[in-house]
């Protein structure tokens, strides 16, 4: 089998675990609204997705995930690695290279639909403790998966303070958007909360690193 087959299978393959993911999620944040969270179990969720509940345990790992589960935050890594041919690159060429992916990203991200899914998601976010604390277990890690992109894209050292800062402020950053935008009861269209913090992050992340 050529590579190319084998690398076409397995984006087959990823395309059809998010959509499952994406579906049992959907049924989840359902079951969760109609019965309170507390009161609605995995296998109970399993069964009204039609799968197994193995199947759920093993691509979510956890039953806080089905609400915190976001298909972008594999784009947005996706997107740090790749910009610019995937090549080493300085600080500066890096950031401006997410200057010009970051409206493509928030645009083709953000449909009605994704929105949406995000207001009922965050509403437990802000209400049950347990989905809040693993919120912040999942961004450390993605924190942690950020610097060594940025280490792995600039030749820097992960370990470099200047880097973990970066990260830090890129990942909290858009975090403390996402909850700006549910305390002020979704008002504003995402896409526009997002574009500000974006541009934000990045004229901090841009000092911190030039």
């Amino acid at each position: 089998m050529s590579d190319v087959s084998v690398e076409s299978s397995a984006g087959v393959w990823e395309r059809r675990k998010r959509e499952a993911m994406s579906r049992i999620q959907a049924v989840a944040l359902d079951l969760f609204e109609e019965y309170g969270y507390r009161a609605v179990t995995v296998e109970r969720i399993a069964s009204a997705a039609g799968v197994s509940a193995s199947s759920v345990y093993r691509y979510f790992g956890v039953k806080e995930m089905l609400v915190l589960y976001d298909e972008h935050d594999l784009r947005i890594l996706e997107a740090i690695r790749d910009s610019g041919g995937g090549e080493p690159m300085p600080p500066a060429d890096l950031i401006a290279a997410a200057r010009l992916l970051a409206p493509m990203l928030i645009e083709s991200m953000l449909t009605r639909e994704t929105e949406q899914r995000l207001r009922r998601r965050m509403r437990y976010v802000t209400t049950i403790p347990e989905i809040a604390d693993a919120q912040n277990r999942q961004m450390r890690d993605l924190e942690s998966r950020i610097v060594a992109l940025f280490a792995e894209r600039t030749g820097g050292d992960p370990n470099d303070l200047r880097l973990r800062v970066a990260a830090a402020t890129g990942v909290w950053g858009i975090i403390a958007a996402l909850n700006h935008w549910t305390t002020a009861e979704f008002v504003r269209p995402l896409r526009e909360v997002y574009t500000d913090a974006v541009d934000a992050v990045l004229s901090a992340i841009e000092r911190i690193l030039l």
